[in-house]
């Protein structure tokens, strides 16, 4: 019987805590822009993730990382050969003739820096089966390229699990502390990575004292905590969508939020949330705001859409949790998983499995942002715009418009 070789992404998005306590040095400098391959194809690929998982029976909320799942699939697919390896580059939309290592360890290097506004945190480990020994080739790639931390382990003991979900719960400052049950029998090796991401909006949300009725995916009404902000709102207007881009302190990220004209299932929005629409979004919000989206706000118009600096906006406070096993619709896209031969890992091993679990916290202090990007404006005759109904958030890396984090939310209750 081949051997098991499960792979793990484990990705939260903490908005709502203090500092995470990182010593990691401070970047220096203003936010340049940087166009690299797999952060392009990262962005393709989560769009299309996000609408698989959005078209599946009895979907709900959906939120993934594209970042950690990219990570971890990379370094998977590092220790495969031949039309194996081709094709899990291919699902993730790169060039099966270029490693991907190179560009991810840049990748690596540049977001896992924190500074006072804003944490991001990338965490790698890989364990393998006690007495197995991994090809030098690979363990030096995963130790230099990915910065993982590589251990044994005897995944037949009780307490394996454990020792993973101990590991988990520490570099995602304990939002997610489990994400393994138990081992399959079989189970040689596990992968984890695991995002971490906490940050301050660049202007404090307030809250909001009169009640929404915001409608869930089923039709549903709930009405949820809410908060507004009556200045600094940088607002696309669409035919069938509005558009918010929230910036945090520091300008290396920003919030995405998209509010179709109506209320959407998941299954609509599996057909809504498109790669076109995701580039028409950022491609007008960089027009108004510039290449890394921390200019001065200048409002811009073409034809239908329309940027506007100053719009005021209410949406829900809200936490959600989100764990999804992967693998089934990974294949769909081409992902040639579970049976992935990896013999870098092992003779015999495969990939069984691959799972993935997001925490998302949104309150009126924070995610990340840029430097104000409007000046005090009356608005008191504008007419917001209320999130009462289901939308798309995302939170960006400001320097490469990638989606660290990529969702349809539409049940708060």
């Amino acid at each position: 019987m081949q051997a098991r070789w499960r792979l793990m992404s484990a990705a939260l998005a903490a908005l709502l805590l203090a500092g995470c306590g990182s010593t990691a040095a401070v970047i220096p400098g203003p936010v340049q822009h940087v166009s690299m391959t797999l952060t392009d194809s990262s962005t393709s690929f989560g769009l299309t993730l996000l609408d698989r998982l959005l078209a599946e029976k009895d979907a709900g909320n959906v939120f993934i990382s594209p970042l950690s799942a990219t990570i971890a699939l990379s370094m998977a697919a590092s220790a495969a050969h031949g039309d194996t390896r081709a094709a899990m580059l291919r699902a993730l939309g790169l060039d099966p003739s270029v490693d991907p290592s190179g560009e991810l360890r840049q990748i690596i290097a540049r977001l896992n820096q924190s500074d006072d506004d804003a944490q991001l945190e990338l965490a790698q480990a890989v364990w393998a089966q006690n007495g197995l020994h991994l090809s030098p080739a690979y363990v030096a790639k995963l130790r230099d390229d990915y910065r993982a931390e590589l251990a044994s382990l005897d995944f037949r003991d009780p307490n394996a699990p454990s020792v993973v979900n101990r590991w988990v719960d520490s570099k995602t400052h304990h939002k997610i502390p489990k994400l393994v049950d138990q081992f399959d029998p079989n189970t040689v090796g596990y992968l984890v990575n695991a995002t971490y991401f906490h940050a301050l909006w660049t202007t404090e949300f307030k809250p909001l004292s009169s009640a929404v009725a915001f409608r869930e995916f089923a039709g549903s009404t709930v009405s949820p905590p809410m908060m507004h902000r009556n200045e600094s709102v940088i607002e696309l207007h669409m035919p069938t969508y509005v558009a918010e881009l929230l910036p945090y302190k520091g300008g290396r990220f920003s919030a995405v939020l998209i509010l179709p004209a109506r209320a959407l299932s998941p299954a609509d929005f599996a057909t809504f949330l498109t790669a076109a629409v995701w580039q028409q979004t950022m491609g007008a919000f960089h027009n108004a705001a510039g290449a890394t989206l921390g200019d001065k706000c200048k409002q811009w118009a073409q034809g239908d859409s329309t940027v506007i600096c100053d719009g005021t906006l209410q949406m829900p406070k809200f936490k959600l949790d989100y764990q999804k096993d992967l693998t089934t619709t990974l294949h769909s896209m081409g992902m040639p998983i579970p049976g992935a031969a990896l013999p870098d890992f092992c003779g015999g091993c495969y990939v069984s499995s691959v799972v993935q679990a997001t925490r998302l916290e949104v309150d009126e202090k924070g995610t990340t942002a840029a430097a104000a990007t409007g000046v005090a404006v009356a608005t008191a005759l504008r007419l917001p715009t209320i999130v009462d109904r289901p939308f798309a958030f995302a939170l960006i890396d400001n320097a490469t418009d990638a989606p660290l984090f990529l969702g349809a939310i539409g049940n708060l209750g």
